[in-house]
């Protein structure tokens, strides 16, 4: 059996993100990754928490989106707006207060976890990595094994 496959976008920036954003009245629900989506991998908290607020702020303010959300799995560093230790991609929409008609959009760097959550809530997935060249060889493997269950769970967007 293969499963029901979803959208994927390749994006370069927030700007492609917010292009790409409902706009229409009755909203979605945006879902974002925090590290090497809106953040670079390592930056200082200072730096993290006004990339993060700079980014929930903006999106808030689209008249498609109803909600946005941050999730990482790691901790909180000091962005109390951020879901931490998110558990992606096994969180449910009852842990995030999102009803089964919630329309969701997620924009994450990993297919294996930002990309599955997509997966697993029937939204599309928008694949933004704004500093591939300085991860960490654990997120580099992580992205190849992505390649690999892309075709399977995932349809590009023409």
């Amino acid at each position: 059996m293969i499963p029901r496959r979803v959208p994927i976008h390749n994006v370069s920036s927030l700007d492609d993100v917010a292009a790409l954003a409902p706009n229409d009245p009755g909203g979605s629900v945006l879902i974002f990754d925090a590290d090497n989506t809106l953040a670079p991998q390592g930056a200082p908290l200072d730096q993290f928490a006004a990339l993060v607020n700079g980014a929930i702020d903006r999106f808030e303010a689209l008249s498609g989106v109803d909600r946005v959300i941050v999730l990482t799995n790691g901790p909180e560093r000091g962005v109390p707006r951020m879901t931490a230790r998110g558990n992606k991609p096994w969180t449910t929409r009852r842990r995030l207060g999102l009803s089964r008609d919630s329309r969701i959009v997620v924009i994450g760097d990993q297919v294996l976890t930002d990309g599955l959550l997509a997966w697993r809530m029937g939204g599309p997935f928008l694949h933004l990595v704004i500093d591939e060249d300085g991860e960490a060889a654990r997120q580099a493997a992580m992205r190849g094994l992505g390649k690999l269950v892309t075709a399977l769970f995932f349809r590009r967007h023409r």
